[in-house]
């Protein structure tokens, strides 16, 4: 009986076979082997959405970053037209003169260069448009350029448009916000017939 029982004891205390063992180890490896095709696509979507939140996010500094130049840029020209006006009683003509429908644009580099020559005195560098769509005015939608013109040399009505066209749909600057007036007699809306993006810097 004590042979018998130590038989058993023998048996029990004996390592696994090397079936066990292989199975276990094919388990462990299979479970190693990294990410399942499940989880790629997963992962490949998430940084796809990330990549489109950074890119609409660089996209909407970009607008505002060029929006802020315009209206910097616009502020500066009408200062040196307004120097222009203390030193000689008038401002510089349009494209067809004074008192006429007329505009010189920023796209146009030899009308824009004969406005740079009148305010030589009083800013060094005349500004385009970040964009300065070519061949387009800036009343027009998605026309990114400046212009100036609509000059009266009328000495009890002086006046101008320095126009541009802002891209971002929620600046507080555009015209469907602030009803921008235009032509001579200032009873236009150019936001009435004209884009809402349409910013005026003149008086």
């Amino acid at each position: 009986m004590e042979s018998v029982q130590l038989r058993k004891e023998l048996n029990h205390s004996r390592p696994a076979s090397r079936k066990t063992r292989t199975t276990v180890t094919s388990v462990s490896v299979r479970k190693t082997k990294g990410f399942t095709l499940i989880e790629l696509l997963i992962v490949i979507a998430i940084i796809g959405l990330l990549s489109s939140i950074v890119l609409s996010s660089l996209n909407t500094a970009r607008i505002k970053s060029r929006d802020a130049k315009r209206i910097q840029d616009l502020t500066q020209i009408r200062t040196a037209l307004e120097l222009h006006f203390l030193d000689r009683g008038y401002y510089p003509q349009s494209s067809c003169g004074w008192d006429c429908n007329g505009y010189r644009y920023s796209y146009s580099a030899s009308s824009w260069a004969l406005l740079a020559a009148d305010l030589a005195p009083y800013i060094s560098n005349l500004a385009v448009d970040p964009l300065n769509t070519p061949n387009c005015a800036p009343w027009g939608s998605g026309c990114y350029t400046y212009a100036y013109g609509n000059v009266s040399r009328n000495s009890s009505l002086p006046q101008y448009d320095l126009t541009a066209q802002l891209e971002d749909l929620g600046s507080s600057h555009r015209c469907s916000v602030r009803d921008y007036k235009f032509y001579f007699n200032n009873s236009n809306s150019w936001c009435g017939s004209y884009s809402g993006q349409i910013y005026e810097a003149s008086k």
